[in-house]
């Protein structure tokens, strides 16, 4: 697949990126400038390939509207600002599913997990914009799920998030591979790609340098300074102590222990 923006600036270089992305928890990983954000882009039609295709649930995505792909795919943005518009949450959650005119039922049941499940019951009465960024995220992300989507976009999810909220994100990727959906997780926050996805891409001008199990991406630090990352916290200290590589706090106290 290619794609050149306005201008003749090719992202994705001779020959193209090729890429599958699988069932569960996927990182997608890099350098700003990699090519991260417009392969989103590609995958819910806002952005349309130069050459090749992109396929997402079986659909190919330039015979389809942007409309249209949203009942696959649901997008959280890395600033809600450019997201939120409605007076309250309930309204901002719910617009979705009654877009796609969903039945009242799946209304329903859609907004109400969204809202449990990212902690915002209790405030389904509060304008979005008077909360804090970190509420506002989860408002965005609780209004990408409520439809129900097969396919689930989250753009620098951790952005403005405490330890409490990272852990109850933790959760929900949890809770959404178990539920089946396909999870992609775009972010520069190397700790939680080592504790929150299986999987990782590493993007690095507008190539493809890694795709694989989360537990090798870091095993080469020349890829990785390409790509202008750094390795999870844990890593780094488990090399210094001499341990095995570690992606995760569970990694780290196994090879501790042994």
């Amino acid at each position: 697949m290619r794609f050149a923006y306005p201008g003749g600036v090719e992202v994705y270089p001779e020959p193209g990126l090729t890429l599958t992305l699988g069932s569960g928890v996927t990182a997608l990983v890099g350098e700003n400038g990699a090519g991260k954000t417009t392969l989103t882009k590609l995958l819910i039609g806002l952005l349309r390939p130069s050459a090749g295709s992109v396929t997402v649930a079986g659909l190919e995505v330039a015979k389809i509207t942007v409309a249209a792909m949203a009942r696959t795919v649901g997008y959280s943005f890395q600033n809600p600002d450019d997201q939120l518009f409605e007076r309250t949450v309930q309204a901002e959650v719910s617009f979705g599913p009654r877009v796609l005119r969903r039945s009242a039922e799946g209304i329903e049941r859609g907004v109400a997990w969204a809202l449990r499940a990212c902690g915002l019951e209790g405030k389904e009465d509060v304008h979005p914009h008077d909360l804090g960024l970190s509420e506002r995220k989860w408002v965005a992300i609780a209004s990408a799920l409520a439809g129900e989507p097969a396919v689930v976009v989250l753009d620098e999810p951790t952005l403005g998030q405490d330890y409490p909220s990272r852990e109850r994100l933790r959760s929900l990727v949890r809770e959404l591979d178990d539920r089946g959906r396909s999870v992609l997780v775009v972010t520069h926050d190397m700790d939680f790609v080592g504790e929150a996805c299986p999987t990782a891409v590493v993007l690095s001008h507008g190539r493809v340098r890694y795709s694989g199990p989360t537990s090798k991406a870091f095993a080469d630090h020349s890829v990785i300074q390409e790509a202008g990352l750094e390795p999870p916290h844990v890593d780094s200290l488990a090399r210094m102590l001499g341990l095995s590589e570690c992606v995760s706090e569970a990694d780290f106290l196994s090879a501790w222990r042994r």
